[in-house]
């Protein structure tokens, strides 16, 4: 249901409405910029309703920016349309801009329009993402793997799966909504810090870490890989930290790349 028929307009500025729809399907393609100027200046609160309606049936991304300004028009229905039409035409600055009006919007019809704006982008990243990994806590390994360096292990392992544009943490994903219009495969990564020792009398750091991969949620077993490395520390206590820390990320760094084929090997 349009924001219009919400709002009741009168049965002139709803019949006007459609004759203009009519004239965007037969060439007002690349009018974009002539629609975006009526949004942001036109006098006429019907006539930017139905630009900002419009910009969101052309599906044009152009028109965002427009749309945009136009959540912060004076009129609700503008605000409430120009929402409407941003979940439409998507986009990273489209989410951003309806979260920030949602944190300031009083009336309710605009808010419900933002949230359901936000909704259909949510779901439009759901299915742009197809495949779900659950990063395990890495832990029951050596003493010396701190909570501070399982932290680094974890942050150098995202750093390297975040290069695929089909693979999110299960953590950012947003809720399923049920609809099953997407396959999504889940996996649950982890493992532990098997080795993080100070070699002999040397100031040389070893690590080594152990992955295993396997299917989320049933969590059946389907890789497992290690990597390792020597990180030159020094004789103060801090220096060897620092080692620790370099050795922890430079095998967690290298473990990621191994994961990259994998997942590109199942649709990443």
């Amino acid at each position: 249901m349009s924001v219009l028929s919400r709002s009741r307009l009168p049965t002139a500025a709803i019949a006007t409405v459609f004759a203009v729809l009519v004239a965007a399907r037969l060439g007002w393609a690349g009018k974009v910029d002539d629609l975006s100027k009526a949004l942001l200046g036109d006098p006429s609160f019907k006539v930017r309703v139905q630009a900002a309606l419009l910009l969101g049936k052309l599906g044009d991304k152009a028109g965002a920016d427009a749309l945009i300004k136009a959540l912060n028009d004076e009129d609700k229905l503008v605000r409430a349309m120009a929402a409407q039409s941003l979940g439409k035409l998507g986009g990273a600055p489209a989410t951003a801009a309806l979260k920030a009006l949602l944190g300031r919007e009083h009336d309710s019809f605009v808010s419900t329009q933002a949230k359901l704006a936000l909704s259909t982008l949510e779901d439009q990243e759901v299915d742009d993402r197809k495949i779900f990994v659950t990063l395990g806590p890495f832990t029951g390994g050596v003493k010396a793997a701190d909570s501070a360096l399982l932290a680094s292990l974890h942050s150098s392992l995202r750093q390297s799966l975040e290069k695929l544009p089909k693979l999110t943490f299960a953590s950012d994903a947003p809720a399923s909504k049920g609809r099953g219009r997407t396959s999504r495969v889940g996996f649950l990564v982890d493992g532990s810090v098997s080795r993080l020792e100070e070699s002999g009398g040397s100031a040389e750091i070893n690590c080594e870490i152990k992955v295993m991969v396997a299917r989320w949620p049933s969590r059946s077993v389907i890789l497992w890989t290690s990597a390792g490395a020597a990180v030159q520390g020094g004789r103060r206590e801090a220096d060897k930290l620092n080692a620790r820390r370099d050795c922890i990320e430079a095998t967690a760094g290298q473990l990621g790349d191994s994961l990259l084929e994998f997942f590109r090997s199942q649709g990443g």
